[in-house]
C-alpha cells in the first residue's frame, strides 16, 4: 500500500522518462550556479509562498538563452529563486515535422498543479508581462512601446514587476480583496546574472534538475507551423486552427485568424492519453487556461482586437469562457481598465506573457515524508495531503 501510494504520488514526475528521446542541455557553468529549491506539491492558504519555497522551476527567455544568457533557442532553465539557475530541457530536433528553430512560448506540464484551485479562486495567480506592447495614441495612432525589465510598474489596480520578473494576483477565496497584486518573483531571484529582461514562459512544481516537467509547449508564430501546442514528444497536442476558433468564439470574428499566437498556458489534461486532447466521457474534458499575443485594431473602438492579457478557458466539451479568477472576469473589458499604464487619452495595455499558480506553502517530496511516516499512521496524513492535491486537479 505504501509503495502503491508513493508511486502514485510520484507519477507526475513520470515525464522525465521523456528525457531518453530529447536532448537535456549540456549545462553551461551557470553565473550562480543552482541550488536546491523547495517542495514539490502546492498546499493552500490566503498567504503567497515564496519563490525559493516552490521546487521545479523552470522558465524561457523572450530570446531563448542557456544559464549564461547565449541565445539558444527552445532552451529551458531551471531557477531556485534566489538567483541560480541550470540549463534543463531543449525542444530543438525533437519535432519531426517541424524543424524550425522558433524560440519557446509558453511552457506547462500536462497536469498542472494547482490549476483547479486557481479556477476556484482558491491558488495565486503568477504572471508576466512582455516586453513590448502597444499605444494607441490620442490621435488614434499605434506605436510598439517597451515595458521595463524591473519593477515596479504602477498599474491602475496596483504595482507589479516588469517584464523580466514575475507578478501575482492574490486568490479572493480566503478574504484577499479583488485585484489584489505584487511582484512575486524580481529579476535576480529568477536569474542572478546575466538578469532576464522578458520571461516568456513559466513552468512550477515540478522535479529537481536535471529532471524537468514542462511537458507541453508553445512556440513563436504559431501560424507558421499550424501548432498551437506541442507535446514534449513532438507531436501535436492542439493545432493553432481550435486556438483560433476558440478565441474568436469570445472576441469576434472580425480578425485574421492567422494573427492569433497563443502566448501563457496551463494545462489539465485528465481524460484519455496524456498527449491527446479528449472529450469527457460524461462531461467537461481535457481542458486548458491560455493568453494570446497582444493584437491592435483599427476595427475596434479600443483600438485593440485583443489586449493580450485576456485569459481563456477551453475545454474539449465545452464552450470556451474567461478565467475568473480574483474576484473578477479575466476579460477585454478588465484589461483595457486595468493594465492601461498610457497617458491622458491613451490606451497603453500591457501583454501578459505567461501564466502558473501556487500557494501559501509547499508539501514536502513523498520519499521525505515518507520516511517521516513510520508509526502513529502518518501514512493516512500523506494520503490525504496528496489526495486534496492530485484528486482535485
Amino acid at each position: 500500500m505504501i509503495c502503491a501510494q508513493a508511486a502514485r504520488m510520484l507519477s507526475r514526475c513520470s515525464i522525465v522518462t521523456i528525457a531518453a528521446t530529447l536532448a537535456l542541455a549540456t549545462s553551461a557553468f551557470a553565473t550562480i550556479p543552482y541550488g536546491s529549491a523547495g517542495g514539490p506539491f502546492p498546499g493552500f492558504g490566503p498567504d503567497v509562498i515564496a519563490p525559493n519555497d516552490v521546487g521545479g522551476k523552470e522558465y524561457s527567455h523572450d530570446l531563448d538563452t542557456d544559464d549564461t544568457g547565449a541565445l539558444d533557442p527552445q532552451q529551458v532553465i531551471a531557477w531556485d529563486g534566489v538567483g541560480g539557475v541550470v540549463d534543463v530541457a531543449d525542444y530543438t530536433g525533437t519535432r519531426p515535422n517541424w524543424t524550425a528553430e522558433n524560440d519557446v512560448d509558453a511552457l506547462a506540464n500536462s497536469g498542472d498543479y494547482a490549476y483547479t484551485q486557481l479556477k476556484e479562486d482558491r491558488a495565486h495567480l503568477i504572471f508576466s508581462f512582455d516586453d513590448t506592447y502597444h499605444t494607441i495614441t490620442a490621435a488614434g495612432g499605434v506605436v510598439v512601446s517597451t515595458l521595463p525589465s524591473a519593477g515596479p510598474i504602477a498599474l491602475p489596480i496596483g504595482m507589479a514587476g516588469g517584464a523580466g520578473e514575475l507578478s501575482y494576483e492574490e486568490a479572493t477565496g480566503y478574504g484577499a480583496a479583488a485585484s489584489t497584486i505584487g511582484t512575486w518573483a524580481k529579476q535576480a531571484e529568477i536569474n542572478g546574472m546575466p538578469l532576464p529582461d522578458d520571461v516568456d514562459a513559466v513552468e512550477v512544481w515540478g522535479p529537481e534538475p536535471p529532471l524537468w516537467d514542462a511537458d507541453k509547449y508553445s512556440l513563436d508564430n504559431d501560424i507558421f507551423s499550424g501548432t498551437s501546442i506541442w507535446n514534449a514528444s513532438g507531436s501535436t497536442y492542439l493545432p493553432q486552427s481550435v486556438i483560433a476558433s476558440a478565441v474568436i468564439s469570445l472576441l469576434g470574428p472580425d480578425i485574421d485568424p492567422d494573427l492569433i499566437d497563443l502566448d501563457a498556458l496551463m494545462v489539465h489534461d485528465v481524460f484519455g492519453e496524456r498527449e491527446r486532447w479528449d472529450d469527457g466521457p460524461d462531461g467537461p474534458g481535457d481542458e486548458i487556461i491560455f493568453s494570446i499575443r497582444q493584437i491592435p485594431s483599427a476595427a475596434y473602438p479600443s483600438g485593440f482586437y485583443a489586449t493580450g492579457s485576456e485569459l481563456f478557458v477551453l475545454n474539449a466539451s465545452a464552450p470556451t469562457e474567461f478565467l475568473k479568477h480574483g474576484g473578477h472576469v479575466w476579460d477585454k473589458t478588465y484589461a483595457l481598465t486595468s493594465f492601461n499604464i498610457g497617458g491622458d487619452n491613451e490606451r497603453a495595455i500591457l501583454d501578459i506573457n505567461a501564466i502558473e499558480a501556487v500557494g501559501e506553502f509547499a508539501v514536502p517530496e513523498p520519499a521525505s515524508m515518507i520516511l517521516l511516516a513510520i508509526g502513529a499512521g502518518a501514512m493516512v496524513l500523506v494520503r490525504r495531503k496528496y489526495q486534496a492535491t492530485r484528486d482535485a486537479i
